[in-house]
C-alpha cells in the first residue's frame, strides 16, 4: 500500500508539473523529459519511478515533439467546482477571452465567429491584462476542449460559446451562498517554483539542472569534454541507485572516481587560466598517470583562485582514504591487524562529498568561465 500510495504522488507531481509549465510557458507549454526528472529529483522521487509516472500523467505527445505536453484536463477551465490555493488562474484573462468571442458569435454567428490568437491577446493587454495570463487562459480553454486553435486562429467547440463566463460562474458560485475555504494544493505550491527555475535555466546560462553531478555533465561540453558525458552521466546513474547499506563499497569507489573524474575535466582549464590552481608540473604528462591524491591537492592551491576551500579539501581526502581498501597492499601497510568494517554512514559521507567537491568546481567555472589567450 505505501509503495502504491509513494507511485501516485509521483504521478500527482509530474501531471502537476506539466500544467504549471502552461502557467509559466503558455505558448510552448511541456517539458523535456530530462526537465520532467530534475522536478522529481528535487521533491525526492527517482529517475526510475519519474519515468513509470508517465505514461498516466502526460499527455500524447507527437511524432518529433521533444516535449511532454499536460493531457487533456477536463473542466480546467471552469471556475464554479473547485477552489484551490493556490490558483494559477486568472478569472480576468478567461473573462476577456470569452466574451471577445462571444462578440464575434453574437456579430457573425457561431459558424464563423474566430479571431487570430495574436489579436485577441493584444486586445486583452490593451484592456490592461497579463500576456502571460491571457495566453495560459486560452491554451487552458484548449486543452479543455473550450476552444479550438489552428493556424494561429482560435474559435469556440461547438456549443462551448453557451457556456458561462469565468465572471458569471464565479457570480454563480457567491449568489448559491458557497462559502468553502479553498483547499490547498501542497503540490501545485511546491511544484510550481521548481517548474519555474527549471524553464528559467533554458535560457539564463545556468545548468539545467541544480544538482552539481547532473549539472557537471552540461559543463563537459564547455570545458571540451562533451563526449564523456555518457561516461559520465552513467556513473552518477550508479551512485544514485546504489543502496549505502548494501553497497558501501561500490559508492565510496564510485563518488571517488567522481571526484577524481572531475577534477581531471578542469584541469586544462584550469592551467589555461595561469592563477596557479592545477598549476603542479605532474599535469604536464600523461593524464594516465595523473593521481587523485595529486589533483585533490592541487585544486586546492591557488590561494583565492584555488577550486576547492580547507574544508572541502579534508572531505576528499577522507574519501580518498576510505576509497583505498580497494587497494590490498596499501590495506597490509596500514592496517596490518586487518581493516575496520566500513559502516553505512561512510558510505553517504562518500557520496555527500561527491556532491560537495563538484559544487565547488562548479562555482568556481562560474567565477571562471574563459580560459586566457
Amino acid at each position: 500500500m505505501q509503495n502504491w500510495t509513494r507511485q501516485q504522488n509521483v504521478v500527482e507531481v509530474v501531471r502537476t508539473a506539466l500544467e504549471c509549465s502552461v502557467y509559466l510557458a503558455p505558448t510552448a507549454p511541456g517539458l523535456a523529459h530530462d526537465e520532467v526528472l530534475e522536478v522529481g529529483r528535487r521533491l525526492g522521487f527517482q529517475e526510475g519511478e519519474v519515468r513509470d509516472a508517465l505514461s498516466s500523467a502526460a499527455g500524447p505527445t507527437c511524432w518529433g515533439d521533444t516535449k511532454l505536453l499536460p493531457q487533456k484536463k477536463v473542466l480546467w477551465s471552469q471556475f464554479n467546482l473547485f477552489l484551490e490555493d493556490p490558483d494559477y488562474r486568472n478569472p480576468q484573462a478567461f473573462d476577456f477571452v470569452s466574451k471577445e468571442l462571444i462578440s464575434a458569435v453574437r456579430s457573425v454567428g457561431a459558424r464563423d465567429a474566430h479571431m487570430d490568437r495574436e489579436v485577441l491577446v493584444a486586445k486583452a493587454v490593451a484592456s490592461g491584462v497579463l500576456e502571460r495570463d491571457v495566453e495560459a487562459a486560452i491554451t487552458i480553454m484548449v486543452l479543455d476542449d473550450h476552444l479550438l486553435e489552428e493556424n494561429g486562429v482560435v474559435s469556440f467547440v461547438p456549443g462551448r460559446e453557451r457556456y458561462p463566463t469565468a465572471s458569471e460562474q464565479l457570480e454563480q458560485m457567491r449568489s448559491s451562498g458557497h462559502s468553502h475555504q479553498p483547499a490547498r494544493n501542497h503540490v501545485r505550491a511546491q511544484v510550481y517554483d521548481i517548474v519555474k527555475d527549471v524553464l528559467a535555466r533554458r535560457t539564463d546560462g545556468r545548468p539545467r539542472s541544480a544538482e552539481p553531478l547532473e549539472a557537471l555533465a552540461d559543463a563537459l561540453e564547455r570545458l571540451g569534454y562533451g563526449h564523456f558525458q555518457l561516461w559520465w552521466r552513467q556513473m552518477v546513474a550508479e551512485l544514485r541507485h546504489a543502496d549505502t547499506s548494501l553497497s558501501p563499497v561500490a559508492i565510496s569507489v564510485l563518488s571517488a572516481a567522481l571526484v577524481e573524474g572531475a577534477l581531471t575535466f578542469v584541469v586544462k582549464h584550469a592551467r589555461g587560466l595561469g592563477l596557479g590552481v592545477m598549476g603542479s608540473k605532474t599535469f604536464e604528462g600523461d593524464p594516465r598517470t595523473w593521481k587523485i591524491d595529486d589533483l585533490v591537492s592541487s585544486a586546492a592551491a591557488g590561494r583565492d583562485s584555488a577550486i576547492l576551500d580547507e574544508s572541502a579539501r579534508l572531505q576528499a581526502v577522507d574519501l580518498i582514504r576510505v576509497r583505498q581498501r580497494i587497494h590490498a597492499g596499501r590495506m597490509l601497510s596500514e592496517f596490518p591487524g586487518g581493516i575496520p568494517d566500513l559502516r553505512p554512514e561512510e558510505a553517504r559521507e562518500a557520496r555527500s562529498t561527491a556532491v560537495l567537491v563538484v559544487r565547488r568546481i562548479l562555482d568556481w567555472l562560474e567565477r571562471h568561465p574563459t580560459a586566457a589567450g
